[in-house]
């Protein structure tokens, strides 16, 4: 009876450990997800902001061209 008790308490022994792994693994999984959505999160907002700024730099774009063409017709130059 022994070796049937040391297999009972090594069979115990590995269910606690694949119990504590698979908490651990889970735990994991939680911080992973959490961290590509603040990763994609933040990826939004950097988006967001780049457009805003083409947007902004187009328009300073074609304010600048406007005047350049007003500079040119009023000194007559092509």
């Amino acid at each position: 009876m022994g070796l049937l008790d040391q297999l009972e308490s090594r069979i115990d022994s590995l269910l606690e450990t694949i119990e504590a792994l698979s908490e651990d693994n889970r735990r994991l999984k939680e911080e992973v997800d959490s961290g590509l959505s603040a990763l994609a999160d933040e990826n939004r907002e950097l988006k967001e902001s780049l457009e805003q700024e083409r947007t902004t730099r187009e328009t300073v774009m074609a304010r600048m061209d406007t005047l350049l063409g007003k500079l040119k017709t009023h000194t007559g130059e092509e």
